[in-house]
């Protein structure tokens, strides 16, 4: 049964401060990149394990196969584990698939077209704060963390200023 380190969306997964800073901080042993798209591309997969630290593990599976293995045995034994999202509906969807993970970082969102910058370096559309409003009403621990010096920002702060309709 796997131990959580941390569970965090971040654009772009794995790079220079989740190595640094976030893995450092945790000690987590071994990286999941929970994402369909990027399970399916073998190119791309090897990419993530060339730039993973060496003495960490990463695995990148799809949300399904998140959800199967999260109720078998949450993701196994090698722990602690570090979960990295590329965006919200990966989150969502390896949550609802049966991952149930207790708490969600989000530290990096882009922004764009239909986009809005929430805080810092975190951009969500209407249907990010959705599906993020949906999984802590549903008890999930939802904050902001784009730096491990930034104080948490919980979701309720977030939805109080940009999604009040919720």
């Amino acid at each position: 049964m796997g131990q959580l380190a941390l569970v965090r969306i971040d654009a772009r997964l794995i790079h220079g401060q989740v190595c640094t800073q976030w893995l450092y901080r945790t000690g987590a042993k071994k990286i999941y990149i929970i994402d369909d798209t990027i399970a399916k591309d073998d190119f791309l997969s090897q990419i993530f394990y060339m730039a993973t630290p060496v003495g960490t593990q990463l695995e990148v599976i799809t949300a399904e196969e998140a959800g199967k293995r999260w109720q078998e045995d949450q993701l196994g034994s090698v722990e602690p584990i570090f979960i990295l999202f590329k965006g919200m509906k990966m989150a969502h969807k390896a949550y609802y698939a049966g991952c149930k993970y207790p708490a969600l970082q989000v530290g990096s969102i882009g922004g764009g077209v239909g986009r809005k910058n929430v805080l810092g370096p975190i951009s969500f559309s209407d249907e990010d704060a959705k599906m993020f409003d949906e999984m802590v009403t549903d008890g999930l621990d939802g904050y902001f963390q784009p730096v491990p010096e930034d104080k948490k920002t919980y979701w309720a702060d977030v939805k109080a200023k940009h999604y009040p309709e919720l």
